[in-house]
């Protein structure tokens, strides 16, 4: 059977990542007729065992310097109709793509294919810039790889496949996260080398200008950048030049120069003959610029020659691979964070300018489909709300309706033929529709003022964001719906007794740490709020979790809220030092409980017969609690420390530390 394909790779003493990048490409050495040829340039003995499960072409080559000569080792050994390279510290995500290429007999319409590396900026994965790297070629008379470093396959034969299959490339991660990498540090010297040797090969310039951007060295960046410009005058691929023109632009702004990326952008523009592509990463440069500057005009004009050339491009989709060079892709100029925020800019620059037509162009153009996307924006909505209402309300008639920010705001309308009914309906499609935490949290606040039923719009909603929604309910407790908010938890509680006991919980702990409770009307409290808690985790776990010698196994507030009720229990039953020494251990869980626990302790000496101060347990207990005002008058916090001295010098007489503390306090705000 004839050999399809041939892919080829280099392998050095990377033993973890070969074994990765070789196991992604099986599905291509089993289901296409191919061959693997392995050129060994390490030691690593294991290497050589991991290359050998994968196949016995194994080719040794002694390292000196110079990708494409052990490229071409592999390449010269091929005997596939097609030649396929690759990395050993890069690995396919999914190879179906190129399977079906060749097993449909589609390559044999083409002269070369691109696949994407993915090369990541960090660890986890999470940034990265994806450049169509050109790894795949027909095998002819004369091919050859040139370059001792960032080699290429020459000559690259017409028409181009781009495929969409990609590796993933963590080649230029530091491990200190500095930006200097191994690779980096091995290419300067060589590629230095070779301009001294070939000063009018342009492409070096491209592939030095990458090296110094990735050790953040821009002057070095500049320099080469413009030499590289400086050779391309007259020459005959534009795409080199491109490339050169928007790396320019983008190293000048890293130096923050702006003013002078705008004069060298605006000059290329002049200039003319640019592919769309370039026109386009350059206008989203130049927008950078202005919104930093804050030049609305501009950044309008600008902002709609965007718009105009990407329309262009969208009915013209072949012009997106025809223009795709390196890094300059569709993809980078649609990456959605940067052009989103163009847009964003686009319409508050109308807005202040009073130009609502603009403003609704831009606004459209935003992702109405895409809530992942449209709830990074809502906090901006609001803000455009409350500086232009007027403008603002037009503007909204242009949000899709069924928008999760458009239902909000049309649940908060004043307009009283809205029925309670329906309103409770918008305010439930909204959270349904939205992942924002934000959205879910005016929404949830909004409700409670406009007195609507929170059951039905806290059951679309998951506990963790509804633990955040409540949260902020706390600040409508000190205002005027505070009885309000009181009678709604109860209801809560019965109809939905998870989200309601939550509630519960924090409004309890509001009034102990901040509600100056005193005497009965504290341990009362304290008791209502331990016997909350405990009841919101008995609906989530099973009743033997709840055992002592399983208890670390539940959450620290569940663990305090048991101890503070079998402490209040030993209380009832006047078993004062359990009652300490309980206390001491509700403590270590929960120290935002001091000033309650505090108060508590208070009260009991008072039904103590005989002083508890002579405990050991309380003892410890009052270390504790001088270490608080400790910290309190280190961070002069006088007005809170001194009613905690009061309070405690009686139980401590003979504690000289206090009476220095209280003296300290009364000097300082005398």
């Amino acid at each position: 059977m004839k050999i399809q394909l041939s892919i080829s790779l280099l392998a050095s003493n990377r033993a973890a990542s070969l074994e990765r990048c070789l196991d992604s490409l099986r599905p291509l050495l089993m289901q296409v007729p191919s061959e693997l040829i392995i050129v060994f340039t390490g030691t690593d003995e294991k290497v050589r065992e991991i290359a050998s499960r994968y196949t016995d072409k194994i080719l040794p080559f002694t390292w000196c310097d110079n990708f494409s000569a052990a490229r071409n080792v592999g390449l010269w050994a091929a005997k596939g109709e097609w030649f396929l390279y690759i990395d050993d510290d890069e690995w396919f995500e999914d190879v179906t793509e190129i399977r079906d290429f060749f097993l449909s007999g589609e390559y044999q319409n083409y002269g070369s294919a691109c696949y994407i590396q993915k090369n990541y900026q960090d660890w986890d994965g999470i940034c990265f810039s994806d450049y169509h790297a050109f790894r795949m070629a027909r095998i002819v008379p004369g091919i050859v790889f040139q370059n001792t470093v960032h080699e290429e396959l020459v000559p690259r034969i017409t028409p181009c496949k781009y495929f969409e299959a990609y590796v993933n490339h963590y080649g230029y991660i530091s491990e200190s996260g500095s930006g200097n990498t191994d690779k980096t540090s091995r290419n300067l010297p060589l590629l230095l080398q070779n301009i001294k040797e070939r000063p009018n090969y342009v492409k070096n310039y491209l592939q030095i200008v990458q090296e110094y951007a990735i050790e953040k060295d821009w002057k070095q960046a500049e320099q080469y950048c413009r030499e590289g410009l400086r050779l391309c005058q007259g020459y005959e691929d534009d795409f080199y030049r491109g490339w050169l023109q928007v790396n320019l632009l983008s190293i000048l702004c890293r130096k923050e120069e702006f003013d002078k990326a705008e004069e060298e952008a605006l000059l290329f523009l002049k200039q003319g003959q640019l592919r769309e592509l370039i026109r386009l990463d350059i206008y989203e440069t130049l927008l950078a610029i202005y919104t930093r500057r804050k030049a609305l005009e501009e950044t309008l004009r600008f902002g709609a020659k965007l718009e105009e050339t990407l329309a262009y491009m969208d009915q013209n989709p072949e012009l997106w691979t025809q223009q795709t060079y390196a890094d300059i892709t569709e993809e980078k100029i649609k990456q959605p964070d940067r052009l989103y925020q163009i847009r964003i800019n686009c319409v508050e620059s109308a807005l202040k300018l009073e130009n609502m037509a603009q403003a609704v162009r831009f606004l459209k153009l935003l992702p109405w489909d895409d809530e992942t996307w449209m709830e990074r924006y809502y906090s901006v909505f609001d803000n455009w709300k409350g500086l232009w209402p007027e403008m603002f309300r037009e503007l909204l008639e242009h949000v899709p309706e069924q928008s999760p920010y458009r239902l909000l705001q049309k649940a908060i309308e004043s307009d009283s033929s809205i029925r309670k009914e329906e309103r409770e309906k918008l305010f439930v499609e909204c959270v349904k529709k939205t992942e924002s935490v934000y959205l879910k949290n005016q929404a949830i606040q909004e409700a409670v003022l406009q007195r609507v039923n929170l059951a039905e719009i806290v059951c679309v909603m998951d506990l963790d964001t509804w633990k955040q929604c409540a949260e902020n309910l706390k600040g409508l407790d000190s205002c005027e719906d505070s009885g309000h908010l009181k009678e709604l938890t109860e209801e809560l509680t019965r109809n939905v007794p998870a989200y309601g006991l939550w509630l519960k919980k924090l409004l309890y702990e509001k009034e102990l740490i901040r509600g100056y409770l005193t005497g009965e009307a504290m341990i009362r409290t304290l008791n209502e709020y331990s016997g909350c808690v405990i009841r919101f985790y008995k609906i989530q776990y099973r009743e033997e979790v709840f055992a002592e010698e399983k208890r670390n196994l539940l959450p620290k507030d569940c663990r305090f809220a048991l101890l503070t009720s079998e402490a209040l229990e030993k209380i009832e039953q006047r078993k004062f030092p359990e009652a300490v020494r309980l206390f001491r251990q509700a403590f270590h869980f929960y120290p935002a409980m001091t000033s309650a626990i505090r108060e508590v302790i208070r009260q009991m000496t008072v039904k103590a017969e005989n002083p508890v101060q002579t405990g050991e347990e309380f003892q410890v207990l009052a270390q504790q609690m001088k270490g608080a005002l400790r910290t309190m008058i280190d961070n002069h916090q006088y007005v809170q420390a001194l009613p905690v001295i009061l309070q405690l010098s009686p139980l401590l007489p003979e504690d000289l530390e206090l009476l220095r503390m209280r003296q300290k306090i009364l000097q300082e705000t005398g």
